[in-house]
């Protein structure tokens, strides 16, 4: 449930060109693997990169105070 929120999170900021691209991208993904899952694993691969991206970007606004701060 948590994961087909997020998907519909990502689809509503994605715009309809980008959206199309996707679910084309997707299907013919589907198509060369035989797998029908595929359109919904390329939507949960993009989904965990934009959330470690955002993760980066965020942990890069806070100032370092030490050296053991640093990772």
């Amino acid at each position: 449930m948590m994961m087909m929120m997020m998907m519909m999170m990502m689809i509503i900021i994605i715009n309809g060109v980008g959206k199309e691209f996707l679910s084309d991208l997707g299907r013919r993904i589907s198509q060369m693997t035989n797998e029908k899952r595929e359109g919904a694993f390329l939507f949960q691969r993009l989904s965990m990169v934009i959330q470690r991206y955002n993760a980066v970007a965020i942990q890069g606004t806070f100032a370092l105070t030490s050296p053991a701060d640093e990772f």
